[in-house]
C-alpha cells in the first residue's frame, strides 16, 4: 500500500512525538534502522521494505530496544538534534506525496508535509533515508 493511503487518516493531525531506532555497535557510527510517527496516539513505523526497494509504511507500536550480542544493539530513543522527524514533531501533518524510484517506478518513498517543514524518507538500496526538504541527489526519487 503507498504510503500516503496509509498515512490518510494522520493528515490534519499534529505529530505528538517520533521515535527512532538506531543499530549501535562500537567503534561504528550509529545506523537508523527504522522510526515511528506518532500522530493522534497512533503510531506509523517506517521501515526499509521486505521486497526489493519499497519503503513499509505501517501502523504499529514502537518498537524496542534489542540485545544482538556481537552484532551490536538496537537502540530506541526520541527523535532528537539534527533527527529529520524531530523538526516535525509539534506540527500538524498538511499533506503526503508518494516518492518513486526513478528509473523503475516503484514507491521507494514520501514526502511528508507539515506546517513548516518537509520530511522525506525512501528505501534506496535496501537502507532508509530520511532528510528534511528533498533527499540527497543520490537517492534517486521523484513525485509522481
Amino acid at each position: 500500500m503507498l504510503p500516503s493511503h496509509v498515512l490518510a487518516g494522520a493528515v490534519g493531525l499534529r505529530l505528538e512525538r517520533a521515535d527512532v531506532q538506531w543499530h549501535v555497535s562500537p567503534g561504528q557510527e550509529d545506523s537508523l534502522m527504522r522510526f515511528w510517527l506518532t500522530f493522534g496516539g497512533t503510531s506509523y513505523g517506517f521501515h526499509v521494505g521486505a521486497e526489493d526497494e519499497i519503503l513499509d509504511v505501517i501502523v504499529e507500536d514502537r518498537g524496542t530496544d534489542a540485545d544482538m550480542g556481537v552484532y551490536g544493539r538496537l537502540q530506541v530513543r526520541t527523535a532528537a538534534g539534527r533527527d529529520p522527524a524531530a523538526f516535525a514533531v509539534g506540527q500538524r501533518l498538511v499533506v503526503v506525496h508518494d516518492l518513486f524510484a526513478g528509473y523503475l517506478g516503484k514507491p521507494i518513498g514520501a514526502r511528508l508535509t507539515f506546517e513548516n517543514v518537509d520530511l522525506s524518507v525512501a528505501d534506496w538500496e535496501d537502507e532508509l533515508h530520511w532528510a528534511v526538504g528533498d533527499l540527497p541527489p543520490a537517492v534517486g526519487v521523484r513525485q509522481r
